[in-house]
């Protein structure tokens, strides 16, 4: 794997670590209120998942970090948040005997600790593959933490003033996605060895986008 795809993978986990956040708001936002319960939840879900991402992928990457792995750890979050759009009622009726505080925390875990999770274990696993010599670790680390924070701050901008008016929510969700998913099947591709897996994912991004273009979900978002 080359080292401007590696970056490729960074920039692009670090955008979408923002984007989430942010489409969390509008996608929880019409049931429970933008409320100060709501940012304390999704931050406070935010940074416990991304925690957890480094801290699970400091260990496995020490022990077998190979591009494969981490472009399946991109497919993964990815595929989450295909699934997103259609796991959100039926999380809100799970969570809705547990009073708006605990509902709203919940649901928020739910829906977007897993791809946040994944989300942070993509840089420490980048640094691991891209790391030659100790003499550069700090460089290549703050180099790495450096693209996925700059691509945080585009993200921001982005998402909320130019995606989510044009797009949706429900269309950037999706995107979001298919992008994840899309980039970790470029990677896979790239190794002979994995183009039989980089092909299965394209074909099932194709299928789901084949799927929710004919059955809408329930009370679909704008």
């Amino acid at each position: 794997m080359s080292k401007l795809y590696l970056y490729v993978i960074v920039f692009i986990s670090g955008a979408s670590v923002l984007a989430i956040e942010i489409l969390g708001t509008r996608i929880l936002g019409p049931f429970y209120g933008v409320s100060l319960f709501l940012w304390s939840a999704l931050i406070t879900i935010t940074l416990a998942a991304l925690s957890v991402g480094y801290w699970l992928c400091g260990r496995w990457a020490d022990k077998s970090a190979t591009p494969a792995r981490l472009c399946i750890l991109l497919a993964t979050a990815g595929v989450w948040l295909l699934l997103v759009p259609g796991l959100k009622y039926p999380v809100l009726r799970f969570v809705e005997i547990l009073g708006l505080r605990l509902a709203v925390l919940v649901a928020a875990f739910i829906l977007f600790a897993p791809p946040l999770t994944l989300l942070g274990m993509v840089s420490p696993y980048a640094l691991k593959l891209q790391i030659a010599s100790l003499n550069v670790v700090g460089r290549t680390a703050g180099n790495l933490y450096a693209g996925s924070t700059f691509a945080s701050v585009i993200s921001a901008l982005l998402t909320g003033f130019i995606f989510i008016p044009n797009v949706g929510v429900k269309g950037l969700t999706l995107a979001l996605g298919a992008l994840l998913l899309s980039t970790a099947a470029w990677g896979l591709f790239q190794n002979k060895k994995s183009k039989l897996a980089s092909l299965g994912i394209v074909l099932v991004l194709l299928a789901y986008t084949l799927v929710v273009g004919i059955v809408p979900t329930e009370g679909a978002d704008p």
